[in-house]
C-alpha cells in the first residue's frame, strides 16, 4: 500500500509497504532511499527510521523530526474491521446458533475472520469519508460471513 505526504522541508514523501511481506520502500522528492535494514533508510548521510506499519499507522523519524506518513486507524475503523472475526468466533463455535445459520468456526473460521479484518482495514484506509468507511466495514462483514457460510455448507456436504 502506498501513502503520500507533502512536507514543507523535504517535499513529497512516498511510503510503500507490502502488507503481506512487510517490505518497505521510501522515497523523498522522487529519490528512492537505500535501505540499511527493514525499517531504516539512508537520507543525506543520516538514518531515516520508520516506526509502525501502514495498517497500524507509520511515522518517519528523520533529523530529530517525526513525520506522520500513514495515520493510525480510528476507533470505529478498528471496531468495524473486527466485527467479522468476533461474529465467527461467537456464532461459529456455538452449535445451537449454527443450527439456525451455519457458519464455520474454529481455525477455518478464525482464518476467514482474520482475512476479513485485514481486507476491511486495507480498504477503509483507502476510503475518504466516514460513510464510505462504514460501507466498506459492512461489506467486509457480509463477504466474510458469506464465505464462512459457503465453507460450512461445503463441509456439511449440502452445497
Amino acid at each position: 500500500m502506498q501513502a503520500r505526504v507533502q512536507h514543507p522541508v523535504y517535499g513529497e514523501i512516498i511510503y510503500n509497504e507490502n502488507v503481506w511481506t512487510g517490505k518497505k520502500e521510501l522515497s523523498i522528492n522522487g529519490n528512492f532511499l537505500p535501505p540499511v535494514s527493514k525499517k531504516t533508510f539512508v537520507f543525506n548521510g543520516q538514518n531515516a527510521d520508520i516506526e509502525g506499519s501502514y495498517l497500524g499507522g507509520a511515522k518517519l523519524l528523520i533529523n530529530n523530526e517525526i513525520i506522520e506518513i500513514a495515520p493510525k486507524p480510528k476507533w470505529y475503523e478498528i471496531f468495524l474491521s473486527v466485527l467479522p472475526f468476533v461474529f465467527l468466533l461467537v456464532w461459529g463455535n456455538n452449535a445451537s446458533l449454527c443450527a439456525i445459520f451455519p457458519v464455520v468456526g474454529g481455525a477455518i473460521g478464525g482464518a476467514l475472520g482474520g482475512l476479513g479484518v485485514v481486507f476491511s482495514l486495507l480498504y477503509m484506509k483507502k476510503a475518504n469519508s466516514l460513510i464510505n468507511k462504514v460501507l466498506v466495514g459492512i461489506g467486509a462483514f457480509v463477504a466474510t460471513v458469506l464465505a464462512a457460510f459457503v465453507v460450512a455448507l461445503l463441509i456439511m456436504g449440502t452445497l
